[in-house]
Formats: structure tokens, C-alpha cells, sequence
């Protein structure tokens, strides 16, 4: 131990102040670099929890045009249950290129140019070229056979549209890159960011956004809303889903994949459809139910909607795509075993009350559960195939 009480006075405040400083520079510069050291610690943990996926490629004898869509049917017998069902999601599956592809691109492009259903905010400039890495990375990784890099590296090529894009996002305008990711994968993206202006929910926005598939709603009017504003027309959202979806936004990790899936019944043709999905409880008095012989149920379909959900790593902001899929009732019929049948038709009969009217199921239920039995054929028994123009 030191002794300095013993010394002279200019010795003692000599002493006193060395010593004082030898403890205190560690003590200052640990308070200066606090914030950076935590940032590196809460990586490397991160990093511990859900380390960096490895992106495995489809095997050489992948072809795109034999790969039927993932039938995936998320429907369970009994009452219908209003929560967020998420599980993992494998990464190699956010992006999928399936039969549908080249058709589904095509038109994504034709709904960019021609209906305004995309759009971002400023703020969301450096999240939208993350995202654009991020996609085409996944795609190189994933279909290295469709998609590769050009001699130079300054293009990204796609070999089944037999077209190409900048390797390198950074000159890009938000426009610009919407339109890219918009025509060169199937999913619809969305991107949220935590709203840090005072006075404003304590929500992520939706700041970013290529939705070109949607079902019941006009994208350009979620655009730079919060979560629950978004969610505005769900029956029962604030008090059955509010809290936990704004928990899940805001725990959602780098690196870590979500998925959930949602379902209804369309007995329209478009695969565009911000209206004509979905019915308020004034429209619900005059909607009147639909009769199975006057439906073509090659064109009725089972639509399911593929969230994903993933947190960029460089600026934070949530990812989401949406892939939809629609199966013809002709089709989902011939599918499903008579006990399946009966499931199905139990979880139609499951949306009730509010939601019944929101999926508009007093409208097209009891038409639907009498073709999925086979109580009736419809208007068209021979089974045909529709191309979606819209």
C-alpha cells in the first residue's frame, strides 16, 4: 500500500494526483469506448446465437420448370384461432424459384410499371441496398445454374430471364431498386424500421416496399404507417395480436429466419388484388352467398400467403417477404383425401363472427365446402388451367 501521509505536501499532491490518474485514463477511456465495446460484445454474442447461415445450392440436376410450388396448407379443423404461428424457417428457403417463376416475374414487372403499389421513404435508402445485396447474394448462392456473376462482376445475369442487373447497388435510386428485386424474384418485400420520432407510436413503420400481390388491401396506403395502423381492418387486432407482434418485430435477430402462413378463399381471377378480397360490416349486407353451380372452380382459389421474416445486420431494419401461392379448388380437390376434405371444410366452417365477414366467407363458404365434397361440379367440371394476367 501506498503511504503518502508522511510525505510533504507537494510530494503528497504529486503523488496523490499520479496515482489518481493511473486509475482514472483506464476509467475514461473504458467510458468513451463503452458503447463501441458493448456493440462488438452484443456481435460476437449475436453472432454465438445465430451465426451466419451457409447457403447450400440446389443440386445439378435442379431444373426450375419441373419444380412444383410447395403445397403448403395451413388450415386445421375447428374453430379459427387469431395468433402469429411462427416457427423457423430454413434460410435457404426465403427465396424459392419454382415452375411459376418466369411467368410471376413477367408480370410483377408489367404491375411495377403500370399500377402504383411500391414505394419507400428516404430513410429507408441504405436498408433498400442491404435488402438488394441480400437478394441477389441468396440467388448467386442458391441457383448459382440461373444466376451468375458476368466476366467483369460489374452484373448480376439471370438466365432465365435472360437479362441482367448491377452487381453493385450503390449508384442505385430507391426507385431503381425497387423495381429490380421487384422483377427478379416472386416474393413481394417490405421493410420496417423503429419509428424514433417523439410523439409517434413506438412501432416499426413500414418505410420500403414492392407489394404487387396484395389480397384486400392498397399498398400505397400502408406506406410510412405503423404496425397497428397497418393492421387497421383485422378484426381483433389490438387486443389479440398488438402486443405480440410488436414484441416479434422488435426481438426478431440477424440471421435468425421466421415463418408463418396465412390462408382464404378467392373466387376472383387476380393475383393483384387490392380490392375484392376482403368486406367491412357495412358491405356485409349486401353480399350474398355464392351457389356452386355458378362458380368455374378452375377459377376459385385457395390462396396462402409464405411471411418470412429476417433482421438486415448493417442497418437493423426488418425484412419481410411474402410469397403467395394459389391453388385451383379443381386442382385442391383432386389433391386432398376424403379426411383432409373434411378438415378443410371444418376450418371454413371455424371463421366465424367478425372474420367471417373480413375473408368474406358468408360469401363464398357454402359453395366451396359443397364442391370440396363433391356435392357439386360447379358451372365447368372439366378441369382447366388459368394463367393470372393480373
Amino acid at each position: 500500500m501506498l503511504q503518502i501521509q508522511n510525505l510533504k505536501t507537494e510530494e503528497s499532491l504529486l503523488l496523490a494526483t499520479t496515482v489518481v490518474s493511473l486509475i482514472s485514463i483506464p476509467s475514461i477511456y473504458y467510458f468513451f469506448n463503452n458503447k463501441k465495446n458493448g456493440k462488438a460484445k452484443a456481435a460476437v454474442k449475436q453472432e454465438k446465437e445465430f451465426p451466419k447461415p451457409t447457403i447450400v445450392p440446389v443440386s445439378d440436376d435442379f431444373d426450375w420448370e419441373k419444380q412444383t410450388p410447395y403445397p403448403y396448407r395451413p388450415y386445421k379443423k375447428g374453430p379459427y384461432k387469431m395468433n402469429l404461428a411462427i416457427r423457423k424457417l430454413d434460410p435457404n428457403d426465403i427465396i424459392c424459384i419454382e415452375d411459376t417463376y418466369l411467368d410471376r416475374v413477367t408480370l410483377r414487372e408489367k404491375l411495377f410499371d403500370e399500377k402504383k403499389l411500391s414505394g419507400f421513404h428516404e430513410s429507408a435508402l441504405d436498408s433498400l441496398k442491404e435488402t438488394y445485396r441480400f437478394i441477389f447474394n441468396h440467388l448467386l448462392q442458391r441457383y448459382p445454374k440461373y444466376f451468375t456473376y458476368s466476366n467483369d462482376k460489374k452484373t448480376i445475369i439471370n438466365k432465365i430471364k435472360e437479362s441482367s442487373v448491377p452487381a453493385n447497388p450503390s449508384d442505385l435510386s430507391g426507385n431503381e431498386l425497387l423495381r429490380i428485386i421487384a422483377s427478379n424474384i416472386e416474393e413481394d418485400m417490405l421493410l420496417l424500421i423503429k419509428n424514433n420520432d417523439e410523439g409517434e407510436p413506438d412501432e416499426y413503420v413500414l418505410r420500403a416496399s414492392t407489394s404487387l400481390f396484395p389480397a384486400g388491401f392498397n399498398p400505397a396506403q400502408k406506406m410510412n404507417l405503423p404496425l397497428t395502423k397497418i393492421h387497421t381492418p383485422v378484426p381483433h387486432y389490438v387486443e389479440k395480436l398488438q402486443t405480440s407482434m410488436n414484441k416479434f418485430f422488435s426481438r426478431i435477430k440477424p440471421y435468425e429466419f421466421i415463418i408463418r402462413n396465412n390462408w382464404s378463399i378467392q373466387t376472383h381471377t387476380n393475383l393483384c388484388a387490392p380490392t375484392g378480397s376482403h368486406a367491412t360490416k357495412e358491405e356485409a349486407t349486401t353480399i350474398h352467398p355464392l351457389y356452386p353451380q355458378d362458380l368455374d372452380f378452375n377459377k376459385v382459389f385457395f390462396r396462402v400467403e409464405k411471411q418470412c421474416f429476417t433482421r438486415l445486420p448493417e442497418t437493423g431494419s426488418d425484412l419481410m417477404f411474402i410469397r403467395t401461392y394459389v391453388t385451383s379448388l379443381m386442382d385442391l380437390r383432386g389433391s386432398l383425401t376424403e379426411e383432409e376434405k373434411e378438415i378443410l371444410c371444418s376450418a371454413i366452417d371455424g371463421i366465424m363472427g367478425d372474420f367471417a365477414i373480413y375473408k368474406k366467407r358468408i360469401q363464398w363458404g357454402e359453395a366451396a365446402k359443397a364442391f370440396i365434397m363433391g356435392e357439386s361440379n360447379g358451372s365447368n367440371p372439366v378441369k382447366t388451367k388459368y394463367t393470372f394476367v393480373s
